[in-house]
């Protein structure tokens, strides 16, 4: 089971648009963390590699999120072994091979299970080129505007790429990260956006 809890991990730590264009939105960095944030659903679909120190994982992955709620499911190579994962920060349902458990305090079972720090709550903000605004932040931001790298919470995310994806509302989109490399010890992540678009918020039964 334990196996099947990386591809979690690694994005819990978000069709298609192929590669969407390099260019500039137009704005500052406060200026687009302002627009990303009045995104309340969105989904990106990607790639991503795990690397332990002595082990590795690669696949990859669908990330829906409507305002609290995501909807996460992982693959790995040729789409094998898929993972559900559900729910809020707060309380997760992953489903693997079979097995459904509930988590009603994510961060700290998670961490438990795998052994290392796992900041859940925070990870729908990395993914959007975004500090966590609820903890504190080391940032650098670099010459173009945009948002380099960041350590928060034991984790260094920096974003060496970004691209223009589509905003309704905006003349050129909105500058979102490309690929995403997260750092905590000697486990590295690193993401590869290929598709991101905001998503018709699911009404509530």
């Amino acid at each position: 089971m334990i196996r099947w809890l990386w591809p979690a991990i690694a994005v819990l730590m978000l069709p298609a648009c192929a590669h969407l264009p390099v260019g500039t939105d137009g704005l500052s960095y406060e200026e687009r963390r302002s627009a990303i944030e009045r995104v309340a659903a969105w989904e990106i679909r990607g790639r991503l590699a795990v690397d332990t120190g002595d082990r590795g994982f690669q696949g990859s992955f669908n990330w829906r999120q409507d305002d609290d709620v995501l909807d996460l499911a992982v693959r790995g190579p040729l789409g094998a072994g898929v993972l559900q994962v559900t729910g809020t920060a707060t309380a997760l349902t992953y489903t693997a091979r079979g097995e459904t458990r509930t988590l009603t305090d994510p961060e700290t079972e998670l961490s438990a299970l795998l052994g290392w720090w796992l900041p859940v709550g925070s990870l729908h903000s990395w993914l959007l080129g975004l500090p966590d605004q609820t903890f504190r932040a080391d940032t650098e931001v670099g010459l173009d505007g945009t948002l380099a790298a960041f350590e928060q919470r034991l984790w260094r995310i920096a974003y060496p790429t970004y691209q223009l994806a589509p905003l309704p509302g905006t003349a050129n989109g909105l500058l979102v990260p490309r690929r995403i490399d997260l750092a905590h010890g000697e486990l590295k992540l690193r993401l590869t956006i290929d598709d991101w678009r905001t998503a018709v918020v699911t009404p509530a039964p």
